[in-house]
């Protein structure tokens, strides 16, 4: 029979905290679902009927068990991730808020206008996220 992997066993101040952080509205759902395969292991349920409780993979229960024992508490958080690069980099963003200040009206026309300049294709809604990104107030820009 293989041997089963469970959480060293916890004193009862962290399995308050563990519940604290499980009914927790604040915290991730990932979080939340960490803290639950914490408790649930300190109970003794295996690697399988916990990965049925928070479906999750048994890979990823183990790791979160591993982590704990490392790590405890921090091993509940979320990591930086790291997404998707952005079309128009943070150096450019001052170069396109000039585009669009010159004529705020025709946000379409500085669209394209970019397009021209940096060579780079934009939407309208990317656009609108550069300029609340770069708090541009409706005083400057109207949109």
């Amino acid at each position: 029979m293989k041997p089963r992997k469970f959480v060293s066993p916890l004193s009862s101040l962290t399995l308050e905290w563990l519940s604290l952080i499980e009914s927790s509205t604040e915290e991730s759902k990932r979080t939340r679902l960490r803290a639950q395969a914490i408790r649930l292991s300190n109970e003794r349920c295996s690697i399988n009927e916990i990965s049925k409780i928070c479906q999750a993979t048994r890979k990823t229960v183990s790791g979160w068990l591993t982590e704990w024992e490392k790590h405890e508490f921090d091993s509940l958080l979320e990591k930086p991730r790291s997404g998707r690069k952005p079309i128009i980099p943070e150096t450019c963003h001052e170069e396109v808020i000039d585009i669009v200040k010159e004529n705020p009206k025709q946000i379409k026309a500085a669209v394209s206008k970019i397009e021209e300049k940096l060579g780079k294709m934009v939407s309208v809604k990317t656009l609108k996220r550069i300029i609340k990104k770069n708090f541009v107030g409706s005083e400057d820009v109207n949109l």
